[in-house]
């Protein structure tokens, strides 16, 4: 089934129970009750609520820090900390819940490959996790479809994540364009340097809404591309069976960085792969365990370099994005907090900026 089929199969059965989606090492769960979705969840730290409050300038990347502190010292729910210790209204923590829940369901359209679980049971989700007003199916795929033509349409002109984009002439004002937020705050922050990837990482802005922004200023003629970022070179493909055998010597000789790589491209080509969705679990623990040796939660990294010199030796978006956080007083767990990457390539990256010798990691 694809998933308007999916879609229109819990609508017209009147479903309650969890859609459990997953590609490679994303899992995300859509919470439907008499069929209608009441919630969505998702590990993909792109889609936590807290990059939503950052976006739309709730909090800053300091006070989330802070909050998930004082989640992890007081066991509350982290609305209430935001709303008790940082004043944030409720209506502003349940408009960032509602955005994060659709945003959550809105890119499984984009998604190409995947597969889904469908659970026929009772749902037993925290209130404060669920929507006041149910999504409609009706209403998810009608957007959906949207999203997915628009998408394409984008990518025809721009299937890089890494294009710079520039002002066309001067800056100016974005008229009715300009009601929008993130639009805004994604046309405030084009500066002819950072690609349109370190631009929406910077922003927090979810994942579709940042490139569907970029994709309008353009279309109005506000933005032109100027040229093209630097990026790391793919390793050369393989056929599926070769990269899993490889990937496999790799993770026996302890070699878990190349076996994580090749396991991933793996899944990129055969998705639905049991064997490599099993080996993805093994090489990622492992790779975990290492990096966490190598760059410890607790250690605090910290600029070897000359601010200036940050761009010359920073090779991708992500590299970008993670080193202009480092700034000598938070420790690596706190980086992965704010971080959107994720835990394994927020610490890759670390990794990556040692070796290389951009930042360097003190003891507290």
């Amino acid at each position: 089934m694809n998933l308007p089929e999916l879609l229109q199969w819990i609508k017209f059965g009147q479903k309650t129970g969890t859609l459990i989606f997953e590609r490679r090492s994303v899992v995300k769960k859509v919470f439907v009750e008499d069929g209608l979705i009441i919630s969505a969840s998702s590990n993909d730290p792109k889609e936590y609520l807290g990059q939503i409050l950052i976006c739309f300038g709730w909090i800053d990347e300091a006070q989330l820090k802070e909050a998930f502190e004082l989640q992890a010292s007081t066991k509350k729910l982290l609305g209430k900390i935001l709303s008790e210790t940082y004043g944030i209204k409720e209506e502003n923590i349940l408009k960032a819940l509602r955005i994060k829940i659709e945003e959550t369901i809105y890119d499984l359209f984009l998604w190409e490959d995947g597969r889904f679980i469908y659970a026929n049971e009772n749902i037993s989700i925290p209130k404060e996790s669920c929507l006041d007003t149910a999504i409609t199916i009706d209403q998810v795929t009608f957007e959906g479809a949207r999203r997915s033509d628009e998408w394409k349409e984008f990518r025809k002109s721009f299937p890089s994540d890494n294009v710079i984009f520039k002002y066309k002439g001067e800056k100016k004002s974005l008229g009715d364009l300009g009601r929008d937020f993130i639009i805004q705050k994604i046309y405030d922050s084009i500066d002819g340097e950072k690609t349109m990837r370190r631009i929406i990482l910077e922003t927090h802005a979810p994942e579709y809404r940042g490139f569907e922004a970029f994709a309008k200023l353009f279309w109005a003629d506000f933005v032109e591309a100027s040229k093209k970022g630097i990026v790391r070179e793919a390793a050369p493909s393989a056929n599926a069976g070769s990269l899993l055998q490889r990937a496999i010597e790799h993770y026996k000789s302890n070699e878990f960085e190349k076996s994580y790589l090749l396991v991933e491209e793996s899944l990129r080509s055969n998705p639905s792969d049991e064997e490599g969705m099993t080996l993805n679990n093994l090489v990622k623990e492992s790779y975990l365990k290492l990096l966490y040796q190598k760059c410890p939660s607790d250690a605090i990294p910290e600029l070897a370099i000359d601010i200036s010199e940050l761009s010359e030796k920073v090779f991708s978006s992500h590299d970008g994005f993670l080193a202009s956080r480092v700034n000598g007083q938070w420790d690596v767990k706190s980086l992965m907090m704010i971080s959107p990457l994720g835990e394994l390539e927020s610490l890759r990256i670390l990794n990556r900026l040692a070796d290389e010798g951009v930042v360097r990691f003190k003891r507290t």
